[in-house]
């Protein structure tokens, strides 16, 4: 059975949580066992690292979420100033919890983890479906 996906220039990728979760149990055995001699166990260490880096975070598009961060910061402290300025509390609090807002929903709508990003990129090149 082969789990990972296939790419017309054959290259093997986890595009599925599925594939990723089957690929880091089958190797997580391999090395709980010590079973298949050296080779083996190289390319289950190979494919344990290679899952542990598809799970670090990174930015789908960084340009666009830089600008929107800038945006949601410069609106807040504007506004928080005025308010400040006028002596309006509700408006300094406003301004806190919606620029902060408004940050929280930029950095999830544009973060994800790198092998999604990897999944999504090589959809296209995908001849073979895996798991």
């Amino acid at each position: 059975m082969r789990v990972r996906s296939l790419t017309r220039d054959r290259r093997p990728v986890m595009a599925t949580p599925g594939q990723r979760a089957f690929c880091a149990a089958a190797a997580d055995r391999i090395l709980e066992l010590g079973a298949g001699g050296d080779a083996v166990q190289a390319t289950a260490r190979s494919l344990k690292e290679e899952i542990e880096a598809g799970e670090a975070w990174t930015w789908r598009t960084p340009v666009t979420a830089l600008a929107l961060t800038i945006a949601a910061m410069a609106l807040g402290i504007a506004w928080a100033v005025n308010g400040g300025l006028d002596g309006d509390i509700g408006a300094v609090a406003a301004a806190s919890v919606l620029s902060s807002v408004a940050l929280v929903v930029v950095t999830l709508r544009h973060r994800t983890r790198r092998w999604q990003l990897e999944a999504d990129r090589v959809a296209a090149l995908v001849c073979r479906n895996g798991l």
